[in-house]
């Protein structure tokens, strides 16, 4: 896939929750910023897209998953994770944004690769990776997101749903 490829990574504040995405000279040019994070009810996330200066505010409840088998690598397959985005299930909020996912095995190394697909059309590629690249074994909160400019809005979002789950494979 033709465009650039960006590091996703979380926040080093382990309360803010919140996730950004930097360019090959570590400029940051995509991130959610937790705002609010009350007791009850959905978190209060800014997503500010630095290169078209673009922001929104969006409400983001906490993460869910569910589980249905009797355990190991079965259960693992069968889990359903999910937050609310702005009400509706981030699931949901892709699907009918147009997206699609298909994963797979990322390759030479012991991580997940999707490759996100906006009306049938190849949209993003987001391969897990770790701080600095060089481990064998990856992160679920690290991704090397391959996309073009225009779409950095739903990639991004795309990732954001990733990493916040516990989702290995969607469709």
């Amino acid at each position: 896939m033709a465009g650039k490829t960006y590091l996703f990574q979380p926040e080093k504040k382990v309360m803010k929750q919140g996730y950004f995405m930097t360019d090959e000279s570590e400029g940051i040019v995509y991130e959610a910023k937790m705002l609010k994070q009350p007791l009850l009810g959905a978190m209060e996330f800014e997503f500010v897209n630095h290169v078209s200066g673009k922001t929104e505010t969006h409400k983001v409840g906490k993460t869910l998953t569910t589980e249905s088998g009797a355990g190991g690598i079965v259960s693992a397959l069968s889990q359903k994770s999910r937050f609310k985005f702005d009400g509706t299930n981030i699931w949901d909020y892709l699907h009918d944004a147009g997206i699609r996912i298909e994963t797979g095995l990322a390759g030479g190394k012991l991580g997940m690769r999707y490759e996100v697909t906006l009306k049938g059309q190849p949209m993003a590629s987001l391969e897990s990776t770790t701080p600095g690249g060089k481990s064998i074994i990856t992160s679920k909160h690290y991704y090397n997101v391959t996309t073009e400019e225009e779409n950095l809005d739903l990639a991004f979002l795309t990732a954001f749903a990733i990493a916040r789950t516990d989702q290995a494979i969607y469709n």
